[in-house]
């Protein structure tokens, strides 16, 4: 079975987004960002209808409030696609780099008069809009009816997940990140950390490193499940065969940010 690692950069633009552009390119504006941790993306802020696709490296989801704290709401690993979250004059949404990370951005916003009518890009669309929901909902719930060490242990649960092979496990966010993400304080996240550390159920490396020791242990004492991150694998053809990777057809450019 191909995975997103066979198919190369193009595997998830090729596999649900691209392919809508083929016939009429210059219609689709596409542009790759080679992005250092720290970099930002700024999102929509009108009726534009654009979509981001992790290709390598770990984002967030990002806001800032007027008083100049951040909201982290969502973090996006490679394979993630991001279906323009709208921010407001006031509150503007970034997707911000937490490592070395290249995001495909694509522009549908001229061609949308055309592909409402089209059911299979609806159907793409919608699929992506309820990924989001899903994990938008979860995210709510975590806030809303976990402690903060249940948050935390949730958290390095699924960053463990999202970790390909049983190896040590890196974090990609410092403790401040983490309590922007989780709604907590720096503090109460290093005090959790150092809690979970005595408990025998993590085991910490260093700062930036640690090992999940028992995660069935883990799964028990959270009251809701831990999510999964299954590899992505390429679409199936009408023969039952995974096709051939392909290179994108819309024509696109390389750059920072700025």
């Amino acid at each position: 079975m191909s995975t997103i690692a066979d198919a190369g950069d193009c595997f998830a633009c090729a596999s649900k987004l691209c392919r809508f552009a083929q016939t009429d390119a210059l219609h689709a504006r596409r542009r790759m960002f080679e992005l250092n941790r720290g970099d930002q993306v700024e999102t929509c802020r009108g009726g534009c209808v654009k979509l981001w696709t992790i290709i390598s490296g770990t984002a967030a989801i990002s806001s800032n409030l007027r008083d100049g704290r951040r909201q982290i709401s969502g973090i996006e690993y490679a394979g993630s696609t991001i279906c323009g979250p709208m921010a407001h004059e006031d509150s503007p949404i970034w997707i911000e780099a937490l490592e070395p990370t290249r995001i495909c951005e694509v522009d549908l916003s001229d061609r949308m008069g055309a592909l409402q009518k089209d059911p299979e890009f609806m159907q793409v669309l919608f699929g992506l809009i309820h990924k989001r929901l899903e994990a938008t909902t979860r995210h709510l719930t975590t806030l809303g009816r976990l402690d903060s060490t249940e948050r935390v242990m949730l958290f390095l649960a699924e960053t463990a997940e999202a970790t390909p092979g049983h190896g040590p496990v890196t974090l990609p966010m410092n403790r401040e990140e983490i309590a922007d993400y989780l709604g907590l304080n720096a503090e109460t996240v290093s005090r959790i950390f150092s809690k979970l550390r005595k408990s025998g159920l993590f085991k910490f490396l260093s700062p930036t490193e640690f090992v999940v020791v028992n995660r069935e242990a883990v799964a028990r004492r959270l009251p809701v499940s831990i999510a999964r991150r299954p590899a992505a694998t390429l679409p199936r053809s009408a023969a039952g065969t995974s096709p051939e990777p392909v290179g994108c057809p819309v024509p696109h450019h390389t750059e920072t940010a700025s």
